[in-house]
């Protein structure tokens, strides 16, 4: 019986003897070296954005409250033996720099954390035995369903699953759409019409969506080919909301486009390899954003009647947004049947690449563009002199920036109409007939880098219009 007392001592004083550290500024954190039994460990000061030098391996009691973290990276902490509390922490987006840690006994507690976002750095945990509490952080764990164990609280599910936690679970007042318990989380109830989120070959090959029909689609990651996208156009049919393909190796439209119906916004970033548009060419009308960034071996082919490429499409009732445009036909002649979008008007150019001198080709051919209702951008394209195309607009809704065109031909968009040219002095002709809606719109327009601005108010309107 004496040994039994004798050991509960011993481990009650393991647990509440050691140094008491408080850390309130960056300069104290980067002195710091850790060393002896530490009882309890506080970091606290906005002033304090990086931990992780910190050379701290084990800790019974750590807290972080009130810093300026935005990455919580603690490398070399391997051990929690009483209780880790964050909170209050409003620029902290994620735990991703806890992957070292792999015991807790005791308590973990997150909560107050504004910003927060990705906790996937507590998948490094071999051991949980206590209470988890995550609480009051306002962005974090929107429910979704657990294609991989990063996306919102799906890495506390994964560590009860695993049987790595054991203990009481409580979580509150997270995301509006949070879950408020282990069950729940990526379990959708109601509506079958829920957003997913594919990384990788295996999240596509694993894919078995509640229903053919999916709301919002993000496909990422340097895994994800045409053949697999193909896979996954056998999977569903629409998308009602904002489809998302970035940072893959995809080559061809065609095989997905052509099957899935978009009914929403459709964006494609960072795609090196895409190439052919073929996919598109039945489609009319883009009922959200049309945005293509950074896929700049995309071609897009063209014909009058549009049954090629995107040069079918009529309207976008969001904005179309091309950078770079380089692989825009000549004349613009790729978009040959767009004549209304209800956003932004954005193409941006390459000064060393690119097709289009102007914007003719779909003016004569398709009419030209009629309505804009956000701001034209229309710069930086290697051989532009000119703005024809432009002639037909009806309504300008935003703010118009023209600069810094023509640098791979030496030529320049002159300020009034030539015989072969649409000069500036469309855009003043279009605020004195007032197709520009907005009051005190802004204008910029520059004919090369490093020249002055060119000032609408004393730019004269076009006499003719070609």
């Amino acid at each position: 019986m004496a040994i039994g007392i004798s050991g509960c001592n011993k481990l009650e004083n393991e647990l509440t003897t050691g140094a008491e550290i408080t850390l309130s500024s960056q300069a104290e954190v980067d002195r710091y070296k850790a060393h002896g039994d530490i009882l309890k460990l506080t970091i606290s000061g906005e002033s304090i954005t990086d931990i992780s030098a910190l050379e701290v391996q084990q800790v019974k009691n750590l807290i972080i409250e009130n810093t300026g973290i935005e990455n919580l990276r603690l490398p070399a902490l391997n051990a929690v033996t009483v209780m880790m509390h964050i909170t209050g922490n409003q620029r902290l987006l994620s735990l991703d720099g806890l992957e070292n840690l792999q015991f807790v006994n005791g308590s973990l507690i997150i909560e107050n954390n504004d910003a927060l976002e990705d906790i996937s750095g507590l998948l490094g945990l071999k051991v949980f035995t206590g209470n988890l509490t995550i609480a009051e952080n306002d962005r974090l764990g929107k429910n979704e369903v657990c294609l991989n164990d990063g996306i919102g609280l799906c890495a506390v599910k994964s560590l009860v699953e695993s049987g790595v936690f054991t203990g009481t679970v409580t979580l509150a007042s997270n995301h509006p759409e949070a879950p408020t318990s282990v069950q729940a989380i990526g379990q959708i109830p109601g509506d079958d019409v829920i957003s997913y989120t594919l990384r990788s070959k295996a999240d596509i090959e694993a894919f078995a969506p509640l229903s053919d029909t999916v709301l919002n689609l993000t496909v990422t990651g340097t895994e994800i080919n045409s053949s697999l996208l193909n896979m996954l156009s056998s999977k569903i049919k629409w998308v009602k909301g904002t489809l998302l393909i970035e940072n893959t190796n995809m080559v061809d439209t065609e095989g997905f486009f052509d099957k899935v119906h978009c009914d929403g916004s459709i964006i494609l970033r960072n795609n090196p390899q895409l190439f052919n548009p073929q996919g598109f060419r039945g489609y009319k009308h883009i009922k959200g954003d049309l945005i293509i960034e950074n896929c700049p071996s995309l071609a897009y082919w063209w014909s009058a009647a549009g049954d090629v490429g995107f040069s079918g499409i009529e309207r976008i009732d969001g904005s179309l947004i091309v950078n770079p445009a380089i692989g825009v036909e000549s004349g613009g002649a790729s978009f040959v049947k767009l004549n209304h979008v209800g956003g932004d008007f954005i193409l941006v150019g390459s000064p060393d690449a690119g097709n289009i001198w102007n914007l003719d080709t779909w003016y004569s051919v398709g009419g030209g563009i009629k309505y804009i209702g956000g701001d034209l951008v229309f710069s930086n394209h290697h051989t532009v002199n000119g703005l024809s195309g432009f002639q037909a607009l009806e309504y300008l809704g935003g703010d118009v920036s023209i600069m810094d065109n023509g640098a791979g031909n030496n030529q320049e968009i002159p300020l009034m109409n030539t015989s072969d040219q649409v000069g500036f002095c469309l855009i003043k002709t279009l605020l004195d007939n007032g197709v520009m809606k907005k009051e005190n719109p802004t204008i910029q327009l520059r004919v090369k880098p490093g020249a002055p601005l060119i000032d609408i108010n004393t730019l004269a309107a076009c006499q003719s219009s070609n």
